[in-house]
């Protein structure tokens, strides 16, 4: 793999990481979530990609210069939590 591949590899293990993190608290506290894991980590990799491209970036590289990784890695956790759990809980009442 190239290097730039590398950095979005890892940038998305760190999402993926970070929002199972995220998943385990709130199941600690009692909430349910209303998805499959899946469901939860495919939005939270949309949302990154989305965040790339809206910030003009776009192919090899473009994930790593998202600025919503920056909210997920650094524990910020307005809006995109709420995003991606609002995202989540729509297509699960929808189906």
């Amino acid at each position: 793999m190239d290097r730039q591949s590398d950095v979005e590899i890892r940038a998305l293990r760190e999402v993926i990481d970070a929002v199972e993190d995220r998943l385990r608290r709130l199941e600690a506290a009692g909430a349910v979530i209303p998805a499959a894991r899946s469901e939860v980590y495919a939005a939270a990799i949309y949302a990154v990609i989305a965040s790339a491209r809206e910030s003009g970036h776009h192919g090899s590289g473009s994930i790593a210069q998202a600025p919503l990784l920056d909210e997920i890695l650094i524990g910020v956790e307005e809006p995109w939590v709420t995003a991606i759990y609002a995202r989540v809980a729509d297509k699960a009442l929808t189906r």
